[in-house]
């Protein structure tokens, strides 16, 4: 099928895939493979297969030897069972695409694939691939699921969709290729990848080792006496005090409290947009580590103070989609 492509020219090759896409939408879900959706074409092995029984035929006639008819005919009975084998290797499988995690920039992105097979037969050397990348294969076997797993690197931050896959099988002897096309309308996130370094260590630093005081009924150190405010605890109250006729009073600690951050824009000290929204992405990473307060601040974008995995997601997203013109593009595998 690769030699076939490549033969073509390029503008043969765009009409044909235009149509391969119109003719198979974007799926919410799981694929189901019917006949219409399966493709088949012989190998550069079948079509040499094809053009020896041409010539064995020819070779009989010519001969009007019967042990040459009969070699060409079973050998071509076995390139119409091969035929009929590779097609049904395929037919009848359900392929469905589970929403990647998102990766950083720089990592490799782990697409997951399910093949559930509810038919009786086995399906052998079940091969998927992406674009250009080295494709995975998987074995199904009868009224059972496989899991089939790509590994493609993370190009460019942003938020993606998925490119057409082509799942395919050359079972049982290579002389045909039946496959399909698949495309999943599955987000794909990568956020920029972050970047460390001195300075921005020393933007998290803070008096007291990152931390402020503050005074609350729990703490540490013992910090003195007020009077009891109703509501609060009777467990704070100072009975000694109030033994002493001082009224009621609530005994108060001296704690620590970790200082919220802004994690702004303008304070970056790299000069292009990708080292802002990487050195920023490592500001989030380390600010939820330290279970701090933060908030976010893009030009025309803030994100108020807040902590927590859902906070540091949103974080993220806003990063990873900053200034994104097609956030429908499909996803690239190859640097440009």
């Amino acid at each position: 099928m690769a030699l076939l492509a490549s033969l073509m020219p390029a503008a043969v090759r765009k009409r044909m895939d235009h149509w391969i896409a119109l003719r198979n939408p974007p799926s919410e879900g799981a694929i189901h493979l019917y006949n219409r959706r399966l493709y088949i074409l012989p190998t550069r092995f079948g079509y040499l297969y094809a053009m020896m029984l041409i010539v064995l035929l020819l070779a009989a006639i010519n001969y009007q030897n019967s042990m040459a008819y009969a070699l060409t005919f079973l050998l071509t009975a076995l390139g119409i069972i091969s035929l009929w084998q590779t097609h049904r290797n395929l037919l009848g499988l359900d392929v469905d695409l589970k929403t990647p995690a998102p990766v950083y920039q720089g990592e490799h992105l782990e697409l997951c694939f399910t093949l559930n097979n509810p038919q009786q037969n086995h399906r052998y050397a079940v091969g998927i691939q992406y674009l250009n990348q080295v494709p995975a294969y998987t074995r199904v076997e009868a009224e059972s699921e496989a899991s089939l797993c790509l590994a493609l690197p993370a190009i460019q931050r942003g938020l993606y969709q998925p490119a057409g896959f082509i799942l395919y099988t050359r079972y049982p002897t290579g002389l045909f290729h039946a496959w399909s096309w698949l495309k999943f309308n599955v987000p794909i996130l990568i956020y920029p990848q972050p970047l460390f370094d001195h300075q921005l260590e020393h933007s998290l630093m803070q008096d007291d080792n990152g931390k402020t005081r503050v005074d609350t009924a729990d703490g540490d150190d013992f910090a003195g006496l007020r009077e009891h405010r109703s509501g609060e605890s009777l467990r704070h109250i100072s009975w000694k005090a109030y033994a002493q006729g001082r009224g009621m009073l609530t005994k108060t600690f001296e704690g620590h409290a970790t200082p919220s951050l802004w994690i702004n824009w303008e304070d970056m000290s790299a000069t292009s947009i990708e080292g802002k929204l990487s050195q920023m992405t490592a500001l989030v990473i380390q600010a939820q580590l330290d279970g701090r307060k933060f908030g976010l601040r893009l030009p025309g974008i803030i994100i108020d103070q807040d902590t927590g995995s859902a906070h540091q997601a949103k974080c993220l997203d806003h990063l990873a989609t900053y200034q994104q013109k097609n956030k429908n593009a499909e996803l690239a595998v190859d640097a440009e």
